[in-house]
């Protein structure tokens, strides 16, 4: 597979791209408080790349921050003008820093910089350009890289190759690699994600669906992907719980505090907030989110002062090595650990008709029955995904996904008390199935007062990889196996006065490829066949849901 296929898509990019220059030419206005020009800078092959700088007209040498994107250096002109997404008091209108934003090899200005035959080292080309930087008269030699998606993979590249003033990186919505576990959540091909590929003009598709199983070429694949021991600078993560990559970003923060270089494990942190494939807003979905408005972009700041100036250095490090938003109560918490040290796994169990307690089921019941037919797969409606047509964060179920005959609903009862939870969601299914292969999906959900049944997280597990996506086990017709559904990282409190509600059905689409259901090879074209599904909550076969139940957080803020 071309290493490409691991490019992560945020923006649409054009066909067209300038020829770098290495020129004087001002691209900020005369008044601003940054003087703005192109150059190219020479990598170690001899190309150029083209980037532009930004030096506060201040005398002096100055910490640089470094942006490398796929998505054209022009676009982030706006943000050192005082707009954009962060407005006028940003990083990036923060005259203590130069910056230097970057196109990517063969991307737009730096088109002309790509080798024919030869794939671009992005972390080559991120150590050359740091040696540059560092170089120039404007520079104190202390430099930082930033950035969200893509502009975030080329930071923990660049940091691989362990450029020597590299002090610092700020990853956004990114986790350290892109591997099997990704693209195949519980076995099934994340399709919401390869379509909006697909419309980008990169169709990763056949070559995904070419390896299904986590097999021999996935394993020289991520082989050779970023790993936590590569790290040896301090990171600041920062990612959201709607994100499409909420738990890779929380586990690549713990993989790095645990095996990264000494400075990477003492001083990298984690942000989590209510975020989608963006940060710092306060509308996500349809919800809105106090106090999560600019908390990123606050947090980068105080960070990139520490590593860079020195400036608050102790009170950073004072601070717990993670922040996170808790949502439903809407509050920023910290904790030195994830989860955090007072969680607790609590488990709440599937009952006949639809309820959920924390009372374990103590006698026989009849199964939920629900036929699954792989022409009518229950929608997608919110949650993590990437594609603006699906609502990407918190989303009600009620019309189109819960108003259906192939999902269960099992709700718990009008709490009482709030109910924290902070961590993994899991549920733990027994099923069956009359043919040979089927998906099962879970979805968790807020239930306010006024009925809204709000999307929390979502999971799938494709039968024939139920125990190991290394391999494929068929299930035999009518046979009863227990599965398990991972769902999303989260951190909410359901309020007193909410309910629990849990979602069971085969189909998620297209945020999961849909099962044809006959045991076949995977992700043919066709209809495929009607499942008759089961879901077993009795004494012998008790289906749950567990919670990572939290007392009261550490620290509130």
């Amino acid at each position: 597979m071309n290493r490409t296929f691991w490019f992560p898509a945020l923006v649409a990019m054009a066909a067209a791209a300038a020829t770098a220059q290495e020129t004087a030419e001002q691209i900020l206005p005369g008044e601003a408080a940054f003087r703005g020009y192109v150059t190219a800078i020479a990598m170690r092959d001899g190309k150029k790349l083209a980037a532009d700088v930004y030096v506060p007209r201040t005398a002096g040498k100055f910490p640089v921050v470094l942006v490398q994107t796929p998505y054209n250096k022009n676009s982030m002109r706006a943000a050192f003008r005082g707009g954009g997404q962060y407005g006028g008091d940003s990083l990036f209108t923060d005259t203590s820093y130069a910056f230097v934003v970057s196109d990517w090899r063969g991307r737009f200005a730096s088109s002309e910089a790509l080798v024919e035959g030869r794939e671009a080292s992005l972390g080559q080309d991120g150590f050359d350009t740091i040696a540059w930087i560092v170089r120039q008269s404007w520079s104190n030699g202390k430099v930082a890289t930033w950035g969200p998606s893509a502009l975030g993979r080329v930071q923990y590249e660049t940091a691989r190759e362990n450029p020597p003033n590299l002090l610092c990186a700020v990853p956004l919505v990114m986790p350290l690699r892109l591997d099997y576990d990704v693209y195949f959540p519980g076995g099934a091909l994340w399709e919401e994600f390869t379509g909006v590929l697909a419309r980008l003009g990169w169709n990763r598709r056949p070559q995904l669906v070419a390896q299904p199983m986590r097999n021999e070429v996935w394993k020289a694949l991520e082989a050779g992907m970023v790993r936590g021991e590569h790290i040896r600078v301090p990171m600041l993560f920062i990612g959201g719980w709607y994100d499409i990559y909420a738990d890779a970003v929380v586990s690549s923060f713990l993989e790095v505090r645990e095996k990264g270089g000494e400075r990477a494990r003492r001083h990298s942190r984690l942000i989590m907030g209510p975020w989608v494939h963006r940060t710092d807003q306060a509308q996500n979905g349809e919800l809105s989110f106090p106090g999560a408005a600019g908390y990123g972009m606050k947090r980068a700041r105080a960070f990139l002062d520490a590593c860079l100036r020195g400036i608050g250095a102790e009170a950073v490090e004072r601070e717990p090595a993670i922040a996170y938003y808790q949502m439903g109560s809407s509050q920023w918490r910290s904790s030195a650990l994830w989860p955090p040290a007072d969680v607790r796994t609590e488990e709440f169990y599937l009952h006949p008709g639809g309820s959920l307690s924390s009372a374990k089921p103590s006698a026989a019941a009849e199964p939920a029955v629900f036929r699954f037919d792989p022409a009518n797969p229950a929608p997608t409606v919110g949650g993590h995904v990437l594609d603006p047509g699906l609502r990407p964060g918190p989303a009600d179920q009620r019309e189109k996904v819960e108003s259906r005959r192939d999902v269960v609903a099992f709700t718990g009862a009008v709490l009482d008390r709030d109910l924290a939870i902070a961590g993994r969601v899991t549920v733990r299914v027994y099923v069956s199935t009359d043919q040979r292969d089927t998906d099962f999906t879970a979805v968790l959900t807020d239930v306010y007062p006024d009925g809204r049944s709000m999307l929390i997280g979502e999971g799938i597990r494709r039968m024939r990889f139920r125990n190991t996506t290394s391999r494929e086990d068929l299930p035999a017709s009518g046979e009863v196996y227990a599965a398990t559904i991972n769902l999303d990282a989260t951190a909410i409190t359901f309020l007193a006065g909410h309910r629990v509600r849990l979602l069971i059905s085969s189909s998620n689409h297209p945020r999961y490829a849909v099962n044809r259901n006959d045991g076949g090879p995977l992700y043919r074209e066709g209809k495929g066949i009607v499942a008759t599904n089961r879901v077993y909550h009795d004494a012998g076969r008790p289906s749950a849901l567990i919670l990572p139940v939290a007392g009261q957080p550490s620290r509130d803020r």
